[in-house]
């Protein structure tokens, strides 16, 4: 009889912690479980010698702005070359702010799921020295960075 009483109430307690897990794991959070930045869809397409460049990286790397921003939002290019940037989901965008441009375009190894290589020759690769900027406002519905083109040589 004792055994059963303490198989219950570690039935509930453990109920009790799961219920308590599952709850706190719903709210919208950010990496390290703090709460979302707001964020503005970023989209563009990128050329490389004057073609679409599929599986590009383009990432973006803060230079300035009021808020922090949790991660460098980034995103991969399409077959045709579009992209839509993202921080925390597919496409959702990136914080108000000014942000440096990268691109890296390697390639996708299936066995691993590992990204490496650099098509570019890592011409793209630093923020420093990007000439691709982008400015972020909370009052922006969507941001077209247009067609960016690059050049492999």
């Amino acid at each position: 009889m004792l055994l059963a009483g303490r198989i219950g109430i570690l039935r509930i307690v453990l109920t009790v912690v799961f219920s308590a897990s599952v709850i706190s794991g719903c709210g919208k959070s950010g990496p390290q479980g703090g709460p979302r930045v707001t964020t503005v869809p970023v989209i563009g397409v990128v050329h490389v010698d004057g073609q679409p460049a599929a599986n590009l990286r383009v990432t973006v790397h803060i230079t300035g702005g009021t808020g922090a921003v949790p991660q460098n939002p980034g995103g991969f290019t399409k077959e045709d070359g579009t992209f839509a940037l993202s921080t925390y989901e597919s496409g959702d965008g990136v914080p108000p702010g000014t942000y440096s441009c990268t691109f890296v375009w390697g390639e996708i190894n299936l066995m691993n799921g590992q990204y490496s290589g650099d098509k570019l020759k890592g011409k793209y690769a630093k923020p420093e020295t990007s000439t691709v900027t982008v400015t972020v406002s909370e009052s922006d519905d969507t941001v077209d960075l247009g067609t960016i083109t690059l050049t492999s040589g």
